[in-house]
């Protein structure tokens, strides 16, 4: 069940982001925002993956369920990031 979840939040994030791609492209301040947007995300996941033992601690998740969310993200990202460039 906790497989249907993520696969959920997946495809949530995927569109979110191909929404925002979209934003993107209708006007430079809105590319701007949006960059600073998913940058701020880029970061945020990057700490995640460097203090995952404290933030699974203050969570009160496990590991590895933390890891697993951080995966699911940076395909999410991923594929977002993909959308966003090609539009």
């Amino acid at each position: 069940m906790r497989a249907v979840y993520l696969a959920n939040y997946f495809v949530a994030g995927c569109i979110a982001f191909s929404l925002l791609g979209w934003i993107a492209s209708l006007h430079p301040i809105a590319f701007r925002a949006v960059l600073c947007l998913v940058a701020a995300t880029a970061i945020i996941w990057c700490l995640s993956w460097l203090l995952d033992f404290s933030l699974s601690s203050a969570l009160k998740i496990s590991v590895s369920d933390l890891q697993a969310y951080l995966i699911a993200a940076g395909a999410m990202f991923l594929v977002g990031l993909g959308v966003f460039l090609c539009t």
